[in-house]
């Protein structure tokens, strides 16, 4: 059966889910989530490894064939999920099991299963491992909504997407940063119970940081470092973050012979438009 656990704890999966048996094209789901038709369908592929049409296609397929499988009138299905003949629901259903709909009740073995999983290109993805100096950092934080309930990897590269107190030049020009070198990442402090998300520059020293921002060290140590090969824009940075992450902690980490450090700091590093996440190993 269709893992129906895993859509709904997908916002964009369930999104879709729900709007099925709609006259809800790609442009109404881009606009649900406030992206071009053209950038979300690029970001969809890009994390799914499937075309936004052909994922729709196949739940609008799969979908009917429950109904049929359950008594409804193949017309009837078909019409219901956008078919608008039942010729070409019959092509694309013949296509897509292997054999005709109005066999259906008597395939045990129909793949009800086509829910993509997150597939990761290797090829554009580069790791090294390397031992860090000591880096300070000073930045500003803030709580994030849904407080210590919020998925923090879905929610990295927080900075992006959400209101964030910015740096004015002012504070800038008497600090001694580094250029173009910003870390963020989840941060709790010592002294709160909160986690907050903190984004500032990295520093040569804490002396000339002026008072309100936040000042952490992160000591040297050995780091996995996980990198793009290519920048991104500006606009699409966010979701390489999260690319990153998503193929660090699900993919790369349990397939791997390394222990990461849960106790050490996890973070994004940024240089313009190149982001790095730097994992910290044990």
């Amino acid at each position: 059966m269709v893992h129906m656990k895993k859509i709904v704890e997908d916002t964009i999966l369930a999104y879709i889910e729900t709007h099925l048996d709609m006259e809800y094209g790609q442009d109404d789901i881009a606009e649900a989530f406030g992206y071009s038709t053209d950038h979300f369908r690029h970001l969809f592929r890009m994390y799914y490894d499937m075309p936004l049409g052909e994922y729709i296609r196949r739940r609008r397929l799969l979908k009917a064939a429950e109904r049929i499988g359950n008594g409804e009138l193949i017309g009837n299905a078909a019409s219901l999920y956008g078919f608008e003949t039942a010729a070409g629901f019959a092509k694309a259903f013949r296509k897509e099991f292997g054999f005709p709909a109005g066999e259906l009740k008597r395939q045990d073995d129909i793949r009800l299963d086509v829910l993509p999983e997150p597939e990761y290109d290797r090829n554009q993805i580069r790791i090294s491992f390397l031992e860090t100096q000591e880096l300070k950092m000073a930045g500003r934080s803030v709580i994030p909504e849904g407080g210590a309930d919020i998925d923090l990897l879905e929610e990295v590269a927080y900075w992006l997407d959400h209101e964030f107190p910015e740096i004015d030049n002012s504070e800038f020009s008497g600090m001694q940063c580094f250029k173009d070198d910003h870390i963020a990442m989840w941060y709790h402090p010592l002294d709160s119970q909160e986690i907050t998300y903190l984004m500032g520059p990295v520093v040569k020293k804490f002396s000339c940081v002026p008072e309100g921002l936040i000042t952490v060290t992160i000591p040297g140590r050995r780091y996995a470092v996980f990198e793009t090969k290519q920048d991104s824009d500006k606009k699409e940075l966010a979701e390489t973050v999260r690319y990153l992450c998503k193929y660090i902690f699900r993919e790369w980490v349990p397939a791997n012979d390394v222990v990461a450090d849960r106790m050490g700091f996890t973070f994004e590093r940024y240089h313009g438009n190149k982001v790095s996440v730097y994992l910290p190993l044990i």
